[in-house]
């Protein structure tokens, strides 16, 4: 584990500093934006279900679903004040013939960014997630004991809050225009006091743009947790009515996590592991 950590590290070095270096060089390479209060928001609707094969979690979490909204409170220059909120709903297998639902939960996340250049921003934060049971999942807790089907443990906490620093950085010249987002968690308290480890400290995910056409493109996003426990997916997103895939109205996406357990995140909410399929609304408003 110290040498993956140290690995990646240099990775996240090798990437930050010779861009940081270079964007305070030349502040006229710093992106052009829209200043004030409230000049962007960004709100996002998305549904999947999951398909075969089924996993011991497959029960208690057939589906999931989530409203996201990234609001910019304010911005001066090259500084900005930003606040995000997630709230998900995760589906259980139906209860009879009644859709059930088994768990909610939100993230409320808010930091402070500073953009260098069109190509790389860093960001400092706190994000806190919560999530909650219902009486459906007791239900069908219930029921799968009455047939005799044991009752898989959740390991990952059901709260986090986390201070995050977040680096972004774009490679719009390169081929399928990466970008990569690299966020350090390294603490996570409790509102009494307490500290907690954090299971997984490391969070990366990546977008690549593997085809482009009038108002179509195919992309690839890929998101991952390293640490205890650790978590990759990846995902390939049919975007339509959009010039651009981060400005596509509707898309269209299969995702895939590798293993057979459920993972709780500050990051991304809940998240159980296997093949799902789903479609995500995304509207953006830049003033």
């Amino acid at each position: 584990m110290p040498h993956l950590a140290s690995g990646v590290f240099g990775i996240i070095v090798s990437i930050v500093l010779p861009h940081l270096a270079a964007a305070q060089a030349d502040p006229g390479r710093a992106a052009v934006t829209s200043q004030g209060v409230l000049p962007a928001a960004n709100f996002e609707v998305l549904f999947r279900t999951f398909g075969p094969p089924p996993n011991r979690f497959a029960p208690f979490y057939s589906w999931d679903a989530h409203m996201a909204l990234d609001l910019t409170v304010a911005r001066w220059g090259r500084s900005a004040v930003e606040f995000g909120s997630v709230f998900q709903t995760v589906g259980t297998e139906n209860l009879a013939a009644r859709i059930a639902v088994g768990g909610t939960g939100y993230i409320i996340r808010a930091a402070y960014t500073r953009t260098y250049s069109e190509a790389f921003s860093v960001s400092a934060g706190v994000s806190h997630l919560s999530s909650h049971l219902t009486r459906d999942l007791d239900e069908k807790t219930a029921e799968q004991r009455r047939l005799g089907i044991p009752i898989p443990d959740v390991t990952d906490p059901h709260e986090y809050n986390v201070v995050v620093v977040t680096g972004v950085r774009t490679f719009e010249s390169s081929r399928f225009r990466p970008e990569l987002s690299v966020a350090l968690e390294p603490i996570d308290f409790r509102f009494d006091g307490r500290r907690s480890r954090h299971a997984r400290p490391l969070y990366a995910a990546t977008r690549w743009t593997l085809w482009q056409a009038p108002a179509r493109t195919l992309t690839m996003e890929t998101r991952h947790e390293i640490g205890r426990r650790s978590w990759n997916e990846v995902a390939l997103y049919l975007s339509l009515f959009g010039r651009r895939p981060e400005d596509a109205r509707f898309q269209l996406f299969a995702s895939a996590s590798p293993g057979r357990g459920m993972h709780v995140s500050p990051n991304v909410g809940g998240l159980r592991d296997g093949l799902a399929f789903g479609v995500r609304l995304t509207f953006k408003s830049i003033s």
